[in-house]
């Protein structure tokens, strides 16, 4: 008894030492199969990481070029890769240029999702942004499918089992290490190739370039050309406009005659003549001198009321819808010039009569064109003889005029566009032939403390 006593504890404490020998190599067979599952994910994030960066690097030239069919190349290529189920290319404003989905599966967004990588409904979701000289140009999206959960265990389950027998457990870590040295040497792949690809991206970049440069030149030759000839016509007009005057006035000096005031007033009027061309040039050029100051656009309106209807004439009716009450940034007196141009424009674009509206209204950014948000729109509208499309597309171009000889010089539109954008602002025209005419100018709003003044 006493001997069978003493080996009752014994079997206990080696069956004991069994039991919590087996509950450590099952909790270590759990270990190592959470460590597996965290070691997989990390695997596959990194790696569609990597195809992420590679796919952005190679698109982004396309992006900034917009080269639609190129950046769908690069995307198409990713098809070789099984576990990629969707990519796609979005570019800066956030819009889907090239993507792919395989069979049975959704496509890519059509709007650029947000930033992020996450797992989901055992899939692995990448947006990463592509950058092309420090600034973003776009983003790419990738869809991969991890391996299903049950496989998963399955995999896993054949390591507990081998960890509990205690057999495999050194050559489960070899397995661990050397799949771990074979994700790192594939990584060291990809990233050599993708320095290769950069490389080579550079080149393409510098390339085109210089490609560009000179494309640029050939247009600014161009513009030079075109502007220099405009300029030195009604230069030379107004010269000669000046020389005449100045001859005859020599003329009736020499004989002692002093009925010389219209002479001396025709060559002042070629003088400022060419004085307002300068102007306009500057202004066409963007580099007219400028004194902005905050001003309401109804109350600039509402000043020079008098002074549009005398402009426009007794045949065209004009009506007024001024209901911004937000400050913009600008001179006010161009501004004056601005709308006064424009309602002759509109005028002339009505030999018959008509209705001149010019509206002003405040625009929230939901409904604005401008980048940094709320504006102020001026519109002047006519129903006059309108444009045709490809009227529409040249009206703001320097000594383009479809006036008589003689009525005008093709420089009005241009200078309103030149200035407007020197002020920060956009132009819209809007037009129809036999329907009229409405020409929108969109400035910032100027952000003020002070209280708006009511038109």
């Amino acid at each position: 008894m006493l001997l069978g006593e003493t080996k009752h504890p014994r079997r206990k404490i080696s069956a004991s030492l069994a039991l919590l020998s087996a509950l450590s190599l099952i909790l270590a067979g759990v270990l190592v199969t959470l460590y597996e599952e965290q070691l997989y994910r990390a695997q596959k994030f990194q790696e569609i990481g990597v195809q992420g960066q590679i796919l952005g690097a190679s698109v982004a030239a396309a992006l900034v070029f917009n080269d639609a069919k190129t950046a769908q190349e690069y995307v198409t290529a990713l098809q070789a890769n099984p576990e990629l189920e969707a990519a796609g290319v979005y570019d800066e404003a956030g819009r889907r240029v090239a993507g792919f989905a395989r069979s049975d599966t959704d496509p890519p967004p059509e709007r650029a999702p947000a930033v992020t990588s996450y797992v989901a409904n055992n899939r692995i979701y990448a947006v990463l942004p592509v950058n092309q000289g420090g600034a973003a140009v776009g983003a790419v999206y990738l869809r991969a499918n991890l391996d299903s959960f049950g496989r998963r265990l399955v995999r896993y389950g054949g390591i507990i089992l081998l960890v509990s027998m205690g057999v495999l457990v050194l050559t489960v870590s070899g397995s661990a290490q050397r799949a771990l040295t074979l994700a790192n040497t594939r990584l060291e792949s990809q990233a050599r190739q993708l320095a290769a690809s950069n490389l080579k991206l550079q080149a393409e970049m510098q390339e085109r370039e210089k490609a560009e440069e000179a494309l640029r030149q050939s247009q600014k030759m161009e513009a030079i050309g075109q502007l220099s000839g405009g300029i030195a016509h009604d230069f030379n007009n107004l010269l000669s406009i000046v020389k005449g005057n100045l001859q005859l006035l020599q003329r009736r000096v020499a004989q002692g005659r002093t009925d010389i005031q219209r002479y001396l007033d025709s060559a002042n009027e070629g003088v400022t003549r060419a004085a307002n061309l300068t102007q306009r040039i500057l202004a066409f050029s963007r580099r007219q001198p400028l004194s902005p100051k905050p001003v309401y656009l109804s109350q600039l309106v509402a000043n020079i009321d008098d002074l549009l209807r005398h402009s426009v004439g007794d045949t065209v009716r004009i009506e007024m819808k001024l209901n911004a009450d937000w400050p913009v940034l600008c001179d006010a007196n161009q501004m004056e010039n601005v709308i006064i141009n424009l309602a002759i424009n509109a005028r002339d674009a009505m030999p018959a009569g008509g209705t001149l509206t010019i509206e002003t209204a405040n625009h929230p950014p939901s409904h604005s064109r401008m980048p940094s948000g709320d504006c102020v729109a001026l519109t002047v509208r006519d129903t006059g003889t309108g444009m045709s499309e490809e009227v529409r597309q040249k009206a703001v171009e320097p000594f383009f005029t479809t006036k008589p000889p003689g009525r005008g010089t093709g420089l009005g539109l241009s200078m309103t566009f030149g200035y407007v954008r020197q002020s920060n602002g956009d132009l819209i025209i809007e037009s129809e032939l036999g329907k009229g005419t409405a020409i929108t100018i969109l400035m910032p709003r100027y952000v003020t403390e002070s209280i708006p003044v009511n038109v």
